[in-house]
């Protein structure tokens, strides 16, 4: 037969065979404690014997005296005598068939002539003639006591009952109470636990459990909590992932689709021969070549931003100056945007050189896409693009701000623009607003180096991009 180990019982079982055993226990406790107290009960009913039995002597005595009176030929014939042998030793009393002793023998030989003139007169002696052929008289010697013997107390085996019921009752109820506060306090959150674990795997995330106590179960209960609200968000976030996926795709979709459609209306009127002039084909050719750049940028960007999202871009971290890093952006820019009829100014505001830890080709980008947002959205005859080096009071981060006069940013609108796909226009089109991709590729990078960027605008007048990156801790030589 296989033993059934108690840690594979349910916590029910368990708390009901503890129960029992708990009972038991209790039950043969008891029992040794009731035949303790009867032990020192009889024990103290044994040191007053002596008294006890005084009374009981005194007591046969008066029933032998009875008989005599009413019946003494009856007290010789009948078994009484010889019955209560057993107290001969313990009555003071003798009693004589003519001259022979047949009950009390110790007491007659003890006090008739070896008495003091004084326990003499306390020794009563009554004679009784029978009515037979032999005249027999019945003697009757009796020790009169001085006083007469006190009623012994009786053995208190009612007591002894009495205080073990009272004993167990007192401790089922005990037991009765511990085992309900047991089901209340434990099997009951257990239960709590139980539900919010079904309710849960059942993806009902919203269940909530609340447990007042600050002990082990409401650490349980806390724990079931910060479960509950981790997968809650995971599926919140897993939610919006899905969501921004999609919206990708869509978004991806409609870009390729749109310069894709373009190319090949172009293409088959070449073909067709509705471009019929040199200039026209060379016009057509033009227009086909931009949108393939177009193209080309915008899955860079996109390859560029899925590398970023999975961080599988190694960045070749280095401390360098700011200023001869800005210094070589300024000078690759310029002759491109002055071609363009932009005026673009480079200023360091900073007095003492400040050194930065980070990736120039990574930054470099980040120079890229903002010049190239503000390009998208100059609008007005005397276009100007403003680049800043500026440090905070603590000299602790580096502070390089890019402002152009375009057309603004509306002010609802600027904390959506690092999102990726988002355009200031409504339209789809990417003429002008660019692929949406750019200065969220810009907000992934200033992240990478602990920094921060941030944006400001004016409605029709400017926008400024401010970055802050952490102040390189030593200055080391470019």
């Amino acid at each position: 037969m296989k033993s059934i180990s108690l840690h594979k019982l349910s916590l029910k079982k368990r708390a009901l065979i503890t129960f029992l055993t708990t009972s038991i226990v209790f039950i043969v406790l008891i029992g040794i404690a009731s035949r303790l107290y009867i032990t020192t009960i009889m024990k103290s009913y044994t040191n007053e014997r002596e008294s006890n039995n005084a009374f009981i002597g005194f007591e046969f005595a008066k029933i032998i005296r009875f008989y005599a009176e009413t019946d003494p030929e009856k007290l010789i014939t009948s078994d009484l005598l010889q019955l209560y042998s057993n107290l001969e030793d313990e009555t003071p009393l003798a009693v004589l068939k003519d001259d022979t002793v047949i009950f009390g023998e110790s007491f007659y030989k003890t006090y008739i002539g070896n008495t003091t003139d004084s326990e003499s007169n306390n020794i009563q002696i009554l004679k009784y003639s029978l009515e037979d052929a032999d005249n027999t008289v019945i003697t009757i010697v009796q020790l009169l006591p001085s006083d007469q013997p006190e009623r012994p107390n009786p053995v208190p085996f009612k007591r002894v009952d009495q205080f073990a019921t009272l004993s167990f009752v007192a401790y089922l109820v005990l037991l009765i109470f511990m085992f309900m506060l047991f089901l209340n306090r434990i099997l009951k959150p257990l239960e709590d636990v139980k539900q919010a674990a079904i309710e849960i795997k059942n993806g009902n995330l919203d269940y909530q459990i609340t447990y007042t106590h600050h002990d082990e179960i409401g650490e349980v209960y806390e724990a079931i909590e910060e479960m509950r609200n981790e997968l809650k968000d995971a599926a919140i976030m897993r939610e919006q992932y899905e969501k921004n996926r999609n919206e990708l795709l869509s978004n991806i979709t409609h870009d390729l689709k749109t310069p894709l459609t373009s190319i090949k209306g172009y293409i088959e009127g070449i073909v067709d021969g509705v471009a019929g002039t040199p200039e026209k084909i060379q016009r057509y050719a033009m227009t086909i070549h931009k949108h393939t750049v177009d193209m080309d940028v915008l899955l860079n960007d996109l390859f560029l931003m899925s590398k970023l999202d999975i961080d599988q871009i190694d960045f070749k971290y280095e401390t360098f100056k700011v200023d001869d890093f800005l210094s070589d952006c300024y000078e690759d820019f310029y002759f491109d945007l002055s071609s363009k009829g932009i005026q673009f100014t480079y200023e360091n505001l900073c007095t003492t050189p400040l050194y930065i830890d980070g990736d120039r080709q990574n930054l470099k980008r980040v120079m890229i896409n903002i010049i190239q947002n503000s390009l998208n959205h100059l609008d007005k005859g005397e276009k100007r693009i403003a680049l800043v080096l500026d440090t905070t009071p603590s000299m602790q981060q580096v502070v390089i701000t890019l402002t152009d006069n375009g057309k603004g940013i509306p002010e609802d609108q600027l904390n959506y623009i690092f999102d990726r796909f988002y355009r200031i226009d409504n339209a789809r089109s990417s003429d002008s607003g660019g692929s949406g991709i750019g200065l969220s590729i810009v907000k992934k990078i200033i992240d990478k180096h602990d920094g921060h960027i941030t944006a400001t605008s004016a409605l029709g007048k400017w926008t400024k991009m401010t970055i802050v990156l952490p102040a390189a801790k030593e200055e080391v030589s470019p």
